[in-house]
């Protein structure tokens, strides 16, 4: 129950920061191009209610150009491309003169690639799309049309020595610098450049590196981080360039990213996220000869904590139990939720310590977790485990048999305790501190 209502609540939160968004957001299964997901702004570029768009193909939305775009990114985009920039603007159907420019990330399927999807986000690139269409007409019209533009136009030169020799009006509400900072020493705008950036340039003005289109990372005059998107093109003796703020967009595709294989609670890894770092952790241990563990806990007693408490109280110890779990294995090994109140561990026996992991995390658990200033509660966990030198290397397998180790104590303890309290089970007891530190006293 803890995870459906912390799942439900962080889905609805989700839901509603993307319904917000001036992006449009979509999400469809590759195999059959069936929408999964997409949020208002989307819908209202089709004029569709998005509660209708749910289960129809994305194809019967799309405009001829926005269909060539489709198959163009999704011939390019995989597992070892997973995040795609259409390099074309697309016009916007049923809004003339606005244009779209989407990025596209490549989401695996629990299954395989038969459930892959693809998140895509789509944003109004109109000016930008004006500025570079001018950037190639009489220098005048150029800088008119620059001086109007909401992102950072830009001209540089080479010779006699590299300048920039205009920058539009833009770059202040961007970065916090006038035009005039960097049109008077080149070298300012390297200054607010992180390393990478300083380096891509180094590269470019030795002629090592083309700078088509490239993410810089600027430090804007307030302290804070920018990512600007910039795209360049070669002109006799320099570049001319467009560069747009990507913060927040670049923000969101992380965090869209995160939610896909991070539970949203404990960030921990979640199943989708776990079978493939198990996969590799198999595979890497397979060529090296070195066995594996796999550890299936549960926690006893969370249903209790909830009921007296209730659902805050019960996500504080999910939490402080993926704390305790992450403390006590090496940055080689994989923590993850898989469900509600059940955790897996994926370990190399070869490790210091690794032969003593599961009795120190039975002790790690079994210790009292503070809930409120007076109160703590016992949610120690049922461990089971297996590895690969009995069980071999197929992960269900592995995992099966740490499933069955585990639910086989969690019975034994239940056969105990019932018979310690004449039936009645008492699992993740809880209680004040005080009277917990009166017993050990």
């Amino acid at each position: 129950m803890t995870k459906i209502v912390g799942e439900t609540h962080n889905m609805w939160d989700a839901a509603a920061m993307l319904d917000a968004l001036p992006e449009r957001v979509n999400r469809y299964r590759v195999a059959d191009h069936v929408i999964v997901y997409c949020n208002a702004a989307w819908a209202a570029q089709y004029n569709v209610d998005p509660g209708l768009v749910l289960g129809r193909p994305l194809d019967q939305f799309l405009s001829e150009d926005e269909l060539v775009g489709l198959n163009s990114q999704l011939a390019l985009l995989g597992p070892d491309n997973p995040i795609l920039v259409d390099c074309i603007a697309r016009a916007v159907p049923h809004t003339p003169g606005q244009w779209l420019e989407w990025v596209d990330r490549y989401l695996p399927g629990v299954d395989g690639p038969d459930g892959a999807e693809v998140l895509s986000v789509g944003r109004d690139v109109t000016e930008r799309h004006i500025a570079e269409f001018k950037l190639a007409e009489s220098e005048a019209r150029f800088r008119n049309l620059a001086d109007k533009s909401a992102d950072v136009v830009w001209s540089f030169v080479a010779k006699p020595s590299p300048h920039f020799d205009y920058i539009s009006p833009s770059i202040e509400s961007i970065l916090g610098y006038p035009p005039s900072f960097f049109l008077e020493d080149f070298t300012r705008i390297l200054e607010i450049l992180d390393d990478e950036g300083r380096a891509t340039i180094d590269r470019a003005l030795r002629g090592e590196q083309t700078l088509e289109r490239f993410d810089f990372h600027f430090c804007h005059a307030d302290g804070s981080s920018i990512v600007g998107e910039t795209q360049t093109a070669v002109v006799s003796g320099g570049l001319q360039g467009v560069s747009r703020d990507v913060t927040e967009l670049r923000h969101l595709q992380e965090s869209m990213a995160a939610l896909a294989l991070r539970d949203p609670l404990t960030g921990l890894a979640n199943r989708r996220l776990f079978d493939e770092l198990f996969d590799a952790a198999l595979a890497r241990t397979q060529h090296s000869g070195l066995p594996l563990g796999v550890a299936f806990l549960d926690l006893d007693g969370l249903k209790d904590v909830n009921d007296t408490y209730g659902h805050d109280a019960g996500d504080l110890v999910l939490r402080e139990t993926a704390r305790r779990l992450v403390s006590m294995v090496s940055g080689a090994d994989v923590v993850a939720r898989i469900g509600g109140d059940e955790f897996a561990i994926v370990y190399e026996l070869n490790q210091p310590n690794s032969d003593s992991l599961i009795r120190r995390i039975d002790g790690a658990l079994s210790a009292p977790i503070n809930i409120t200033a007076t109160n703590a509660v016992y949610c120690p966990a049922s461990i089971g485990n297996a590895d690969t030198r009995s069980i071999g290397r197929d992960p269900t397998e592995l995992l099966a048999a740490a499933d069955d180790a585990m639910y086989e104590l969690k019975r034994a303890r239940h056969a105990v305790r019932r018979t310690q309290v004449g039936g009645v089970v008492a699992i993740g007891v809880v209680r004040p501190i005080i009277d917990t530190l009166a017993d050990i006293a």
